[in-house]
């Protein structure tokens, strides 16, 4: 198999893979946004271009190096990128996406950094995960304070903890 075509096999397969279920999904779905964020059809269109300029930034390294432990590092960083909503989604709490995001940024500035001596070109194509992943963090905080009430137990204003049981 050609190795374009197992980059472009694993690229696919992550995706698809880490996905929130429907169900988890519709919850996300159902929480406030920020007003400034009249962007949101266009978030899918944001990863098209992100999937494809990552896709291409592996490729070109690929081609300079050869190294299959690179491509390692490109798939782990993908899936780290890709996990972010699951988490957030399964576990129905928008705090539980931001150290994964800053981790996934960190490393993506990691990767960018290693292989520019290499291939310049593959960490430009890396450019617009480092741009798109901190205004995902801030969406995330923002949407954190419009839905604070959806992720308290519904105990009282000043709320922040589990609900206790109330058997002795």
């Amino acid at each position: 198999m050609p190795p374009w075509l197992l980059i472009l096999i694993t690229l696919l397969v992550v995706t698809l893979v880490i996905n929130p279920s429907e169900q988890d999904f519709s919850w996300y779905r159902s929480l406030k946004r920020p007003g400034w964020m009249s962007i949101d059809p266009w978030v899918p269109a944001a990863w098209v271009v992100i999937s494809v300029s990552f896709y291409f930034s592996a490729l070109s390294f690929w081609f300079k190096t050869g190294e299959w432990l690179w491509m390692a590092a490109y798939a782990g960083l993908l899936v780290l990128l890709r996990s972010q909503h699951c988490v957030i989604c399964r576990l129905r709490n928008l705090s539980a996406g931001l150290p994964i995001c800053l981790l996934g940024w960190m490393l993506t500035l990691m990767l960018t950094l290693l292989v520019r001596p290499t291939s310049p070109l593959a960490a430009g194509l890396l450019v617009p995960v480092l741009v798109w992943t901190p205004v995902e963090a801030i969406v995330t905080l923002q949407m954190i304070g419009l839905n604070r009430k959806k992720q308290r137990s519904g105990r009282g204003a000043n709320d922040r903890g589990p609900a206790r049981s109330r058997r002795l």
